[in-house]
């Protein structure tokens, strides 16, 4: 048997992707490092700098209070991605008039803190999912597949919410969020090489114990979310079992953990919402390793560290 490598692919989810860390953090708690990653908007940036060896603890301080932060780093919020119209935006009405703000901030953000800016440049290799909205076509940036394109432009077209953000113009085409198309893009890691693909999703819908107030008295944004969540959880769930089937050889490790009431925005609870992705990881993880799934891991190196959350 091949030895096992490892891809760690992403769903979006906004402040929700917080959970993510949860997810890697419990990767290296067992010694399970991913060689390759698949993201698509939260779980692109993270992806993009978790690759770069940006520990988790810097990755997570860029959420917390300012008096309860620990180091230099990225600080991804709010006003790191409403961006004020740019000038080609201003001077062009339709594509002004497609979005409430421009992405463009956020990716002259990433394009100043990302290590490397490059996808040829890096020593693993990373994938980013955005969409053609004019073809309405999946579009994969990274090593091998339009690779010229710089990390920064792709992880913000990939983060592109259709509505809130006007579609990022990259060439002559504009993309905007990969999960218009896919929640996830795990095809992406198998045709990369791995044989073992590790699916951190943050979509799992809410469930409400019995006798407790309907979901429907709760307001239009308890509605929204669950109906969201259930519509790319479904897509989700049935992508993983068509691949399934596709490439049996390959196992899928599907993590998907109940963030409750927690919302897109909300990411003052860093804490609860690494925490549940940490204990639901390690949960599926410990079952894989008992399963024998990584017997033939070659393990790699790592000094990265998720030493406190809050």
């Amino acid at each position: 048997m091949s030895r096992v490598k490892i891809a760690f692919v992403a769903s979006g989810g906004a402040a929700r992707g917080l959970a993510h860390l949860g997810v890697l953090k419990a990767c290296e708690e067992l010694g399970l490092v991913p060689e390759v990653f698949v993201g698509t908007s939260a779980g692109a940036i993270l992806g993009a700098m978790y690759a770069q060896d940006v520990p988790l603890d810097v990755l997570l301080d860029g959420y917390r209070l300012p008096w309860r932060r620990r180091h230099e780093g990225p600080r991804l919020h709010l006003s790191t991605f409403m961006g004020a119209p740019t000038r080609a935006e201003l001077f062009d009405p339709g594509h002004l008039a497609s979005g409430l703000f421009s992405i463009k901030k956020l990716e002259g953000y990433l394009r100043r803190h990302l290590p490397i800016n490059d996808f040829r440049r890096l020593d693993k290799p990373v994938f980013v999912t955005a969409v053609d909205i004019d073809s309405s076509q999946r579009v994969v940036f990274g090593p091998g597949q339009n690779e010229d394109v710089p990390i920064s432009e792709a992880v913000a077209a990939s983060c592109c919410v259709p509505g809130l953000f006007r579609p990022l113009r990259i060439g002559d085409r504009y993309y905007v969020d990969g999960e218009v198309a896919r929640t996830l893009s795990a095809d992406v890691a198998v045709a990369a090489g791995a044989n073992v693909v590790i699916i951190s999703n943050i979509y799992r819908p809410e469930r409400e114990i019995d006798g407790a107030r309907s979901l429907a008295k709760k307001g239009v944004h308890r509605v929204l979310r669950q109906s969201l969540s259930t519509l790319l959880t479904e897509k989700e769930r049935r992508g993983v079992e068509l691949l399934a089937q596709r490439y049996p050889d390959v196992t899928f490790i599907d993590i998907a953990p109940d963030l409750g009431r927690y919302g897109y925005l909300n990411r003052f609870s860093a804490r609860p919402l690494v925490l549940r992705g940490y204990g639901t990881a390690l949960r599926a993880l410990a079952n894989a390793k008992e399963n024998r799934v990584f017997d033939n891991l070659i393990p790699l190196a790592s000094t990265r560290g998720l030493r406190g959350v809050g």
